[in-house]
């Protein structure tokens, strides 16, 4: 059992911060998981009940290493449509159709998983994966945005929803509406607040404690009116979430009639695809968030979703998959293993066994807002504009799908996206032939260069895309981790976006898993766009690698200062980094790029400084950031250690275990500051009399030791040319102040 593979004390290790991070977990996907019920057209408790099968069947067997389950966004389309077609008017009996199709699917993936047909989240498209995200945002947002109102509508199309806009909102319900206007506002505003005890419980938290005051004190269950602007709007129970009082109640068992017939089997198929495509992005995302850097057994993981989408569908529920949105949660308040996913579906089950008579007064426009803001995560608009600089084939082929799939349904709008990819491939490649040969030739060659265990080599020949990629795949997953690879595609002629995404990815991946990796052999290609992750290809069509771009006012600054200290200065673009890697800040955050790197020698050991683009969380949950840093590579080793800035917060936080170290003759420093690390007593030993004085005095940062260097970074923008000096200054003293307590 995957819970049993680190024995009884890895469960010592990690219990503690797993219990203390499900409890956070389990707030937050209630009402995410109410939402996502609401949204399918299916009782609300359907979408809590794969949290509890997922954490109390599923964690023991999963393929992934850090998981938290949950119910899948792109199933909110096709359930609701599901229940439609498959129940007619009788919606309820629709509701135990789809979870007869539900057990089936289950049943399937399970085989698949099987199988190993994990592969096929690499046979489809990168840029493909990415419309039918943003579809199902827009697929949320128009199925919303009535309830947001307070509007009646019997319109259920996408496209019908989008028409029915104006009319909608000459409908509004003032008071409906301004609950899910405040909660719609909590939801886009939180992740910007920075006062400490409004960040440590999650938006959606403070949308449902909001709102339930506000139904209490509007009567919302007993019904009323209010007149507004000579008008008279009324609210009442229909406007609250409809839960059972007893949870017996939320389990319904599915009607296998339909199985005879082909609607089912589209419903079946809809479900399989839908559900195993996400579920295998999300485990690959989640790996991403994974502190250990750990990698899912994709196989292993969709044979058990496909268990806990059966059992799921057994008593009432939607299928189950790892949810970003929930481990992303648990990995930000220090969760370490599958155990918070059975302890957040514990949690769940108590507060819906103790508080389903509070959890009726949640008014279904609160829920809509947070819905509205997880379709805006979807759709992600910095994404759209990201793929637009990747190319115009990109954009053509996201915006296809994105239609066919608002139009249709997602199974077409895959098929479209992906037949659409083909068609601009053939078309570059100006073969129909070549493509069938991209099947069955082999374009990787990989070994090991010298007799060196610890180097490889892989060549890519030929045309490399995404339905070779698993070939490509194969041959890094079986280099170890720590291994130097050099990965050359100077023999490729054509290698599409998807390969170079994929290739990127791994890049980051292995590096910070301890290894080396590059891509060399680049030079010759041509694209059609500047962005790093265009298609590349041979042949004087296209546009040449861009011309460098003219220094901005402030790396003209920058450049100057660089002179004026006689140290270096390199305003280019790295899409990755491994030095920031290291250190506790950026090990649950992606580094995006680095740029604008100012380097220079100093008493004791260097400075670097450099503006860094990252992210924490993926798709739905990603939220870019920008900062500047400075690293003081040091001539000796130190302890490990973080500093930043006490609040009211961190006090209270002291009491459930988190650590300060404080110093009784340094009293402003032990109050305005916290200070953790490992070895207490090293770290006590390593902070003299004069470095607690000049930190006491000027520290307007968050310091980081990772034992061999120092990580100095203010807030999360950019320096001013002011604000770098200021820091050189400051990380210049410092480093003087380290070196000479050594001596």
């Amino acid at each position: 059992m995957k819970l049993f593979s680190n024995g009884l004390k890895g469960w010592k290790q990690s219990w503690s911060s797993d219990l203390r991070a499900s409890i956070s977990v389990a707030f937050i996907a209630i009402p995410l998981g109410l939402g996502i019920g609401l949204a399918s057209g299916v009782p609300p408790l359907a979408a809590l009940i794969p949290c509890v099968v997922g954490g109390l069947f599923i964690c023991w067997i999963s393929g992934g290493n850090i998981a938290v389950h949950s119910t899948p966004k792109m199933m909110i389309g096709v359930s609701a449509a599901a229940v439609v077609t498959l129940g007619g008017d009788d919606l309820f009996l629709g509701y135990r159709l789809l979870l007869a199709a539900i057990v089936v699917a289950g049943i399937i993936q399970f085989v698949l998983g099987l199988l190993r047909m994990g592969v096929v989240g690499d046979l489809i498209p990168a840029t493909v994966i990415k419309s039918l995200l943003a579809s199902v945002g827009v697929i949320i947002i128009l199925k919303q945005y009535p309830v947001l109102l307070g509007a009646a509508t019997d319109v259920s199309t996408n496209l019908g929803l989008l028409k029915a806009l104006p009319t909608l909102l000459l409908q509004v319900n003032p008071v409906v509406f301004f609950i899910g206007l405040v909660s719609t506002i909590i939801m886009f505003a939180h992740s910007r607040i920075q006062f400490p005890i409004i960040k440590a419980i999650p938006a959606a938290v403070w949308v449902i404690i909001i709102a339930i005051g506000y139904s209490y004190a509007l009567g919302f269950a007993d019904g009323g009116s209010i007149s507004f602007m000579s008008q008279t709007f009324s609210f009442g129970s229909e406007h609250l979430i409809d839960i059972p009082s007893e949870i017996r109640q939320s389990i319904v068992t599915p009607n296998f009639s339909m199985w005879q017939t082909g609607v089912f089997w589209n419903i079946v198929l809809a479900v399989v695809l839908i559900s195993s495509i996400e579920g295998i992005l999300s485990a690959k995302a989640i790996d991403r968030l994974d502190p250990l850097k750990r990698k899912s057994n994709v196989n292993k993981e969709l044979s058990a979703i496909g268990i806990g989408t059966a059992i799921s569908g057994l008593i009432g529920g939607l299928p189950v998959i790892p949810a970003i949105v929930a481990t992303s949660v648990g990995v930000n308040h220090n969760g370490k293993s599958q155990l918070m996913d059975l302890f957040q579906a514990l949690f769940i089950l108590l507060c819906v066994v103790l508080l389903a008579s509070q959890l009726q007064h949640i008014p279904l426009a609160a829920l809509a807002g947070i819905l509205i803001h997880t379709g805006y995560k979807l759709l992600n608009p910095r994404e759209v504009l990201n793929i637009y600089r990747v190319g115009w084939d990109q954009i053509s082929i996201f915006t296809i799908t994105l239609i066919v799939t608002l139009t249709k349904d997602l199974i077409v709008g895959i098929a479209a996206g992906t037949v659409l990819t083909i068609v601009i491939h053939i078309i570059r490649l100006r073969s129909l032939g070549k493509l069938f040969t991209i099947l069955f030739r082999p374009n990787v060659v990989s070994y090991q260069e010298d007799d060196d265990d610890s180097k490889f080599h892989i060549s890519v020949k030929g045309y490399s895309n995404f339905l070779n990629y698993p070939r490509l795949k194969k041959a890094l997953e079986v280099i170890p981790r720590n291994a130097s690879i050099n990965v050359d595609v100077s023999l490729a002629e054509f290698i599409d976006h998807t390969v170079m995404e994929h290739l990127a990815e791994y890049e980051e991946d292995h590096i910070r898993k301890g290894g080396q990796f590059e891509i060399i052999g680049l030079d010759t290609h041509h694209t059609f766009a500047s962005h790093p992750l265009s298609v590349r290809f041979k042949g004087k069509s296209g546009a040449e690698q861009p011309n460098a771009k003219p220094l901005t006012s402030r790396q003209q600054k920058l450049q100057a200062l660089a002179t004026e200290l006689h140290w270096n200065f390199d305003s280019g673009v790295i899409r990755f980094i491994s030095s920031l890697v290291n250190f506790h800040m950026f090990r649950h955050r992606a580094i995006d790029r680095v740029y604008n790197k100012l380097t220079g020698i100093i008493e004791g050991g260097s400075i670097l400084i450099k503006d860094a683009d990252f992210h924490e969380g993926e798709f739905q949950t990603k939220v870019k950031m920008q900062t500047t840093v400075a690293i003081i590579g040091l001539n000796r080793n130190i302890p490990a250690f973080t500093i930043e800035q006490e609040h009211l917060f961190d006090r209270l936080a002291a009491l459930a275990g988190y650590d300060d170290i404080d110093f009784k003759n340094f009293q402003k420093f032990s109050d305005d500051f916290r200070l953790k690390g490992e070895n207490e007593q090293a770290v006590r030993a390593f902070f003299s009399n004069e470095l607690l004085t000049f930190l006491e005095s000027q520290i307007p940062y968050r310091i980081e030791s990772n034992e061999t260097s120092i990580l100095v970074m203010s807030k999360n923008r950019i320096m001013s040319e002011t604000e770098v000096r200021d820091l050189i200054t400051f990380c210049t003293k410092l480093a003087s102040i380290i070196t000479s307590t050594a001596k």
